[in-house]
């Protein structure tokens, strides 16, 4: 049992810790300088909006007011499936050469994002979300990345916009801070393991359709550039901001999926998710699949310690019985929320029971490509 303990704390610590301070060592001693440069390559901004009329309007006009010429600008709105007022306002901006792609059918946003990306006439693609706003410069920032030939995709950071009403935006905002700072650490000296879908820019000569079943499509489009040899790099000056869900279990439902449709991507990647020849592969292992499967290794720390023996094993278990505890508390009584002494720990247990869902979801079968959307 003392075993089984040491190496469940030691797997728990590597990931949440050893990962990131390894990152951070690497990329001081092997840096890979990206060689930017400010150039205007025809960029196509593509907007995924099904149902989204509460903010489509404000995305648009968020969109038209970047700091780009417009001559090298193409926007397109894709609303496959939408029943809403969506279509009808975007189509309202067709003054501004504003493209809006509909069909009845809803088969999800993957395969909506490949029938955009098979009209757009950009050399860059780029993809977004309607709930996300840009800071004026970010497709200046993006694209100078291109200017290398190594590159084969450009990921913005995401901030969570500060929003006291909103109960997931404390946790969102550490959380999106921690993958900033593995991202930054992981670009220097190669490529990061997933960039993020709603600020993410590629080439559009290495773009292929993907197929529909794909939930992740943006960590599916970081692989597949991956596999075939481009870098694909974090830019911090890129920001996208929007805002956390409005409850914790639109949160939860969010990381359930995440965790469950991250497995379908190790099961298509193995070589590049698993296999450890190659040093991407250990960095998706550890900072993906290790987090993925870390509710399995606090589990096995929560049993082991109980039965081990000894007085230093029951003072872990005890620890770990206060710290769950205090999440039950704050689970219960959202008020209690407030301190952050109960915050850290209803967040954290909050995503690994999340994560845990997830492992179960994926065993069973895996995640709808149409899936529950979080209120923004």
């Amino acid at each position: 049992m003392t075993v089984a303990f040491w190496v469940c704390v030691g797997v728990i610590v590597y990931t949440y810790v050893g990962y990131p301070l390894l990152a951070w060592g690497v990329s001081r001693l092997r840096p890979r300088p990206v060689r930017g440069a400010p150039i205007e390559p025809r960029v196509s901004l593509v907007i995924a909006a099904y149902n989204e009329e509460r903010v489509i309007r404000e995305k648009i006009e968020n969109a038209l007011a970047l700091d780009y010429p417009r001559d090298r600008l193409e926007v397109v709105v894709v609303a496959d499936g939408s029943t809403d007022g969506t279509v009808n306002i975007a189509r309202g901006f067709a003054w501004a050469g504003i493209r809006v792609l509909h069909e009845p059918g809803r088969r999800g946003k993957t395969a909506a994002l490949s029938r955009a990306a098979a009209v757009c006439t950009g050399e860059i693609l780029m993809f977004s979300d309607a709930n996300t706003r840009y800071r004026p410069d970010v497709i200046r920032c993006l694209v100078r990345g291109f200017a290398d030939p190594a590159v084969g995709g450009v990921s913005g950071r995401k901030i969570i916009l500060e929003d006291a009403a909103r109960v997931a935006t404390r946790g969102e905002v550490g959380y999106w801070g921690y993958e900033s700072f593995l991202k930054a650490c992981e670009s220097r000296f190669g490529s990061i393991v997933t960039a993020d879908g709603e600020i993410f820019a590629m080439r559009a000569s290495l773009f292929r359709p993907m197929p529909a079943e794909i939930v992740h499509d943006d960590m599916y489009l970081t692989l597949c550039l991956v596999r075939d040899g481009h870098r694909v790099v974090y830019d911090t000056d890129a920001v996208s901001a929007e805002h956390a869900s409005k409850t914790l279990w639109d949160e939860f439902h969010l990381k359930v999926r995440y965790a469950s449709a991250g497995f379908q991507i190790v099961a298509r990647f193995p070589a590049l998710t698993l296999v450890p020849t190659r040093c991407f592969a250990i960095q998706f292992f550890s900072h993906k699949v290790l987090r993925w499967t870390a509710p399995l290794f606090l589990l096995g720390a929560f049993v082991t310690s109980g039965l081990a023996p000894g007085a230093l094993y029951g003072m872990f278990w005890w620890a770990q019985v206060a710290f769950y505890g205090a999440a039950a508390v704050g689970l219960a009584v959202p008020a209690a929320r407030r301190f952050r002494l109960l915050y850290v720990p209803v967040y954290f247990t909050m995503g690994n029971l999340a994560a845990l869902v997830g492992i179960v979801r994926a065993a069973l079968g895996g995640q709808s490509t149409k899936w529950r959307r979080a209120e923004r």
